[in-house]
């Protein structure tokens, strides 16, 4: 099985870096590692307050309490943000 490349958005370093927790970076890298072989295991976003911000088509994951945003084309997977759950609308 083909696997994707993955490209971290500068935002996406900045939320890791400002969530201080190596828990929660260790997760984010296990999710993307497997985003690289599954890109499709996220789940469309649907909320408002997502989509108004990363665009229609992007997917999200649990880690810990933030959704890991990102999207996929043409064989990339790009993490956009770790986005705080709490203000998902």
């Amino acid at each position: 099985m083909p696997r994707h490349k993955v490209e971290l958005s500068d935002r996406f370093m900045d939320d890791v870096r400002q969530s201080g927790s190596a828990a929660v970076a260790q997760h984010a890298r296990r999710l993307l590692d497997n985003l690289a072989a599954f890109p499709d295991m996220g789940r469309v976003a649907q909320s408002p307050s997502i989509t108004s911000r990363f665009g229609e088509g992007v997917r999200t994951l649990v880690c810990g309490k933030y959704l890991l945003v990102y999207r996929h084309a043409e064989g990339v997977v790009q993490a956009l943000a770790l986005y705080p759950a709490r203000i998902v609308r």
